[in-house]
């Protein structure tokens, strides 16, 4: 696994698929229950910020201790006892992120197709498809974000561009009715979306060349930001602020009902599918993380055991620890931006002044 290498190109794609995979279907309704109809204006500021200064942070943490994960590195400047610690709870971090994003797959499927299926029968269907994709290696992962990128990005254009005819700009009025507040406020549980990329500190030495880290994370986060504030704009221009915060889901709800004549309608089946496809392709990076991390840690281990014992443990947190829909909504708005983000930010920089201050590494960070 340590040998597989992928492009900077095919880490945006991974990037993009990681944020926006559950991004497009739970930020619109959270930020505008929020920010009501200034709620387009949240990827514009505090998420983006969280995304580069966190991207920042794992480049400089890969120029000091090149072809090393987090795993490795922070025994190494906090010493073996607290950098252990540190490794345990970042795979803990991506094994309970993951826990939510197969319950965010089991709800949205039983919400949207398949409303008869028991929900763990989908977690369990959703893991081991991920556990074969994760046995593959992370150049297959980054070769499946490569294929499902075009047709995620169709779909969403297309459901943009069909919307305009059911859009009104008065819905966008008020502007900043209550201040920059709500907007400040609402940028909390995006921010924690976008801080996934610390995901990056796990399979950062797959890249094949690292110093384009930088310029590829960039793009990839410029790209999310675009396409999540036309996701938001569109909810708002169709549905208002009221009613889109109100929503479950409210872009797939704006997938049902657009349509292109009569003959072009009822996109939401195809559209469901390939959101699933990007949301399955989430599970196996974080599921991948967690392998990578566990072994590092563990070391003397086979990789086979690691990756069922995970398995097993994933299927069990998604069935008995996270309830239904509104269990996993509220999780999702009020605990989980508290409980990611310094993961996200604060240990990252943590670790990187702790290194400059103790010269850890190699000082190749200027």
């Amino acid at each position: 696994m340590t040998q597989e290498k992928i492009s900077g190109s095919q880490l945006s794609t991974v990037l993009f698929i990681l944020v926006m995979a559950t991004g497009v279907l739970f930020v619109p309704g959270i930020t505008a229950r929020m920010a009501l109809q200034s709620a387009w204006l949240v990827p514009l500021g505090l998420p983006l910020l969280t995304g580069l200064l966190s991207l920042w942070a794992i480049y400089k943490l890969g120029r000091r201790f090149p072809a090393q994960t987090v795993i490795e590195y922070s025994p190494l400047i906090l010493g073996k006892i607290v950098g252990k610690g540190v490794g345990l709870l970042y795979i803990l971090f991506f094994l309970i992120t993951n826990i939510l994003v197969i319950r965010e797959f089991s709800v949205f499927l039983t919400f949207t197709l398949l409303p008869e299926t028991p929900g763990f029968v989908l977690n369990i269907a959703v893991v081991l498809l991920a556990a074969y994709i994760v046995s593959q290696g992370v150049e297959v992962i980054a070769r499946m974000a490569q294929f499902i990128l075009p047709l995620f990005v169709a779909s969403l254009s297309l459901l943009l561009l069909l919307s305009i005819p059911e859009m009104a700009p008065r819905r966008l009025l008020p502007f900043l009715e209550g201040g920059f507040q709500p907007v400040v406020k609402a940028s909390l549980v995006p921010s924690a979306w976008y801080g996934e990329i610390v995901v990056l500190l796990l399979i950062l030495p797959h890249l094949n060349k690292p110093r384009e880290l930088p310029r590829k994370g960039v793009l990839a986060l410029v790209w999310i930001t675009v396409f999540l504030t036309l996701d938001i704009l569109a909810t708002l221009l169709v549905f208002g602020p009221y009613l889109s915060g109100q929503l479950t889901f409210p872009f797939w709800t704006l997938a049902r009902f657009v349509q292109f004549h009569k003959s072009f309608s009822r996109l939401e089946t195809l559209v469901v599918i390939l959101w699933e496809a990007g949301m399955i392709l989430k599970v196996a990076l974080l599921y991948y993380a967690a392998c990578v991390g566990s072994l590092q840690w563990l070391r003397k281990v086979s990789f086979g055991w690691v990756l069922g014992i995970l398995g097993g443990v994933q299927i069990l947190g998604a069935c008995k620890f996270v309830g239904g829909q509104i269990q996993l909504a509220a999780i999702l708005e009020h605990v989980f931006p508290f409980f990611a983000l310094p993961f996200e930010i604060g240990l990252p920089l943590l670790l990187l002044g702790v290194a400059r201050l103790s010269k850890a590494g190699r000082v190749r960070d200027k």
